[in-house]
């Protein structure tokens, strides 16, 4: 997988697994470079990391698969890689999630959209995790995305929290995107900070990662001068834990944004080139989407390009600040309302990380002793549990993995 989302939107799956089977071994294989986005993750087991880069690391680890003896493969990446991973794992169960090629290539080169037809909503990527381990019992109504910080991250956030607010600082923008098509104009981010100044006197954070600097100091060029550029300054967990105490976040699709859903914080997400079918809107009661929907160019991609195949990128240049203003507006009335309603808003507790290319597999190994009432939830688990029974005399076993796009 190739994104900080995708790792971000498996976490329901690894939440409902370890609920499911609460004595399981439940690994976790993920690239090293990215091991901090799931460090914390208190359901998994076993975080392995793997680097992609040394000679032999595959085959290594493919070794490793087979001689742990994993009774269940989850493999939510669904490429040559993970294929060839789990291929002779000895995995009594194989599972993986369905990418649903022939809508998405429907949907973005012909503009023919079948998936409300075929699910009767439009399901998020989460959704389409959870499905993939429906046979272990997962719920796919259940697609809070969660995040785990470490105690030392937290205290660190409070601090920081702390100085920020006696400046004056109410909101976080992430402006940065990996494809040119998802970033919303700089020009327009920093009209919006200085909106923000002037009606609400609000003071802006520009948060994201070394790469993304560059495009936060065109928003401070553009006359942004009520605002603070940090993009660089924190690690991935520091900014996470930036964000989750954020009054206000406002960002394109992106990693962070998924983040923000994770922690429940009031947000406006700002979409170009992509559209809710892809199934990438934040999983978020708090979150209000400001998109230009009367386009039939979009999507031009199920991820982003790096210019605009038509050379005009209305989907992005007629999206004013006013029209995100208007919205901040609608969605701190909303927020007021829940606050004063008996139903607060949901805030998560929990933290954790994710980024680009890196693999994602959860490898379970379930002793059928321990979990004999939980492999009796669902009608499918039986199913299994009967079809291997000669297979061994105390363990039902599985090995998964995760693709974390």
């Amino acid at each position: 997988m190739s994104s900080i989302g995708d790792v971000i939107l498996t976490t329901p799956v690894i939440r409902q697994l370890r609920e499911t089977f609460p004595d399981a071994q439940i690994d976790f294989l993920i690239r090293r470079e990215f091991a901090d986005v799931l460090r914390a993750n208190p359901h998994i087991s076993n975080l392995i990391e793997i680097d992609v880069r040394k000679k032999g690391a595959l085959s290594l680890e493919k070794l490793r698969i087979r001689a742990t003896g994993y009774d269940v493969i989850l493999d939510l990446q669904g490429n040559l890689r993970s294929f060839w991973l789990r291929l002779f794992s000895g995995a009594k169960l194989v599972l993986k999630m369905r990418k649903n090629k022939v809508l998405r290539h429907l949907l973005v080169n012909y503009k023919i959209n079948w998936y409300t037809k075929i699910y009767g909503n439009v399901p998020s990527v989460a959704e389409k995790y959870l499905r993939a381990a429906a046979p272990l019992g997962t719920d796919i109504r259940d697609t809070k995305t969660e995040l785990h910080l470490s105690p030392e991250i937290r205290k660190a956030t409070d601090t920081r929290w702390q100085n920020w607010r006696e400046n004056g600082i109410h909101v976080l923008m992430a402006p940065g995107a990996r494809h040119f098509t998802k970033r919303w104009l700089p020009e327009n981010y920093a009209a919006l900070i200085r909106r923000l100044h002037a009606d609400f006197g609000w003071r802006t954070l520009l948060v994201g990662g070394p790469d993304e600097r560059d495009i936060c100091a065109e928003i401070l060029a553009a006359g942004a001068d009520c605002t603070e550029n940090i993009a660089g300054e924190l690690s991935l967990t520091e900014t996470f834990g930036a964000i989750s105490q954020t009054p206000l976040f406002i960002s394109n699709d992106s990693g962070l944004m998924h983040a923000a859903a994770a922690f429940a914080v009031p947000q406006i997400a700002i979409f170009g080139s992509t559209t809710r079918e892809l199934g990438f809107f934040p999983i978020n009661p708090n979150a209000a989407i400001v998109e230009n929907s009367g386009l039939n160019c979009r999507p031009c991609s199920h991820i982003g390009k790096a210019t605009c195949p038509k050379g005009h990128f209305r989907c992005m240049r007629e999206i004013s600040p006013e029209m995100v203003l208007e919205s901040v507006a609608q969605l701190a009335g909303s927020v007021q309302k829940q606050k004063n309603s008996s139903f607060p808003i949901e805030k998560s507790p929990f933290w954790g990380m994710e980024n680009r290319t890196f693999f994602r597999y959860i490898y379970l190994r379930l002793n059928v002793e321990h979990n004999q009432h939980n492999l009796q939830k669902t009608e499918s688990l039986r199913q299994y549990r009967t079809h291997i029974s000669d297979a061994g005399n105390c363990k039902f076993t599985g090995g998964g993995g995760f693709p974390f796009s």
